[in-house]
């Protein structure tokens, strides 16, 4: 039998080719979102959480130039540039952070109650959504109305923004460096998993 005669083994594939490569079993129960959804759904997550930090951001700003300047034109116009940032569009983008952030943790392995991380924020977006609505939202309206607000008004404004614009910072924070491990309805399943 000669060289170019003998019959062909079996062949063989690189390694790392698609027969070498095994796929990680998703962990815990339920659905998990496709990678191209999951992906599309933290972006726009990222994206309207970051809107808000751009909007506390200038509505400091504005209550800040309101509160220190004399000029009252200029007054008139921080006070209604931050009651359309504070009352028709932060309503929105607050709720969308919160609804792809719910979608996100729900739907994929980080679950919803499972991370100390996550429900640490999940209970900051509820408290912040709650200000708003309650406080400063309010607060918008009256200063608004008033024209010429009250120092104390905006001095109550300034902080309620400066404490809101800490707690996204600190969200963020959280998405970031995931701290403290699971909770013990995150332990679960693991310790399940683990009997014999």
């Amino acid at each position: 039998m000669t060289v170019s005669e003998k019959r062909p083994g079996p062949a063989v594939r690189p390694a790392g080719g698609p027969a070498s490569r095994t796929r990680k079993a998703p962990t815990g129960r339920g659905r998990r979102l496709p990678p191209r959804r999951r992906k599309a759904i933290l972006t726009l997550h990222v994206t309207v959480a970051v809107g808000w930090v751009g909007i506390e951001i200038a509505q400091l700003l504005l209550g800040l130039v309101g509160l220190f300047t004399d000029d009252e034109a200029v007054v008139r116009a921080t006070h209604v540039v931050m009651e359309i940032l504070g009352i028709e569009l932060i309503a929105g983008i607050a709720w969308m952070t919160l609804l792809t952030g719910l979608l996100l943790s729900a739907a994929t392995q980080w679950g919803l109650l499972k991370h100390y991380w996550i429900v640490v924020k999940l209970v900051l977006t509820v408290v912040l959504m709650l200000d708003g609505h309650f406080f400063l939202q309010h607060w918008l309206r009256e200063q608004a109305e008033t024209g010429g607000a009250s120092e104390s008004l905006g001095l109550r404004l300034v902080v309620s923004m400066s404490v809101a614009l800490v707690l996204l910072v600190a969200a963020t924070a959280l998405s970031v460096y995931k701290p403290w491990g699971k909770t013990r309805r995150g332990r679960r399943p693991a310790a399940r998993s683990a009997r014999p």
